[in-house]
């Protein structure tokens, strides 16, 4: 006779008993282990997970204009200082940079306005995590790690420090990399 192991036995459990469902992987779980493990063969466990915060498109939309905002200033400054001390193509450089973030500037006031039934929406959700994971490649352990996460599990931020869990919220607006282009490196 054939010993019936853990794996074989709740699936023919719940087969036999009427309203049982076999556990769904959780999605949050598998999003974080594709991305720790970069699409390579490997194991994950994850040892707690806390959910810490969420963020609404609006309030995205109102960092990442503050970010560019500051962005101007500072900009603005140092085209300031170059002019006064005739240095036209320094000058000439951060000029080019007013204008460039004007445009990031007046692109994210028309996203806003394409998104504006979903502004109170939520962009993503921030959580805080223990885990490790190991392929043939790596090994990497997560102690209190952060993450945001969109709605639909994609992952925006994986960072070991919490004050830079929001330097890549931008992601989770529609459009917003596009807008940035070639400067979506930057963010």
């Amino acid at each position: 006779m054939r010993k019936l192991t853990g794996l074989f036995f709740l699936p023919l459990l719940c087969i036999l008993m009427p309203g049982c469902k076999e556990q769904a992987p959780d999605p949050l779980q598998q999003a974080l282990k594709a991305y720790i493990l970069q699409g390579e063969e490997g194991t994950f466990q994850l040892y707690r997970i806390e959910k810490i915060d969420s963020t609404t498109f609006r309030t995205e939309f109102e960092r990442r204009q503050n970010v560019y905002e500051l962005k101007l200033k500072q900009e603005n400054k140092l085209y300031q200082d170059y002019l006064s001390q005739n240095k036209p193509k320094n000058a000439k450089r951060h000029s080019e940079a007013i204008v460039r973030t004007c445009e990031i500037m007046n692109g994210l006031d028309s996203l806003k306005a394409g998104m504006a039934e979903r502004l109170d929406e939520i962009a993503y959700y921030d959580y805080v995590f223990s885990a490790k994971a190991s392929s043939d490649s790596q090994y990497s352990e997560f102690q209190s790690a952060y993450v945001s996460i969109t709605p639909a599990y994609e992952i925006i931020t994986l960072t070991e420090d919490r004050k830079d869990l929001h330097k890549a919220g931008g992601r989770a607006i529609p459009g917003y990399l596009q807008l940035l282009g070639k400067d979506a490196d930057e963010e």
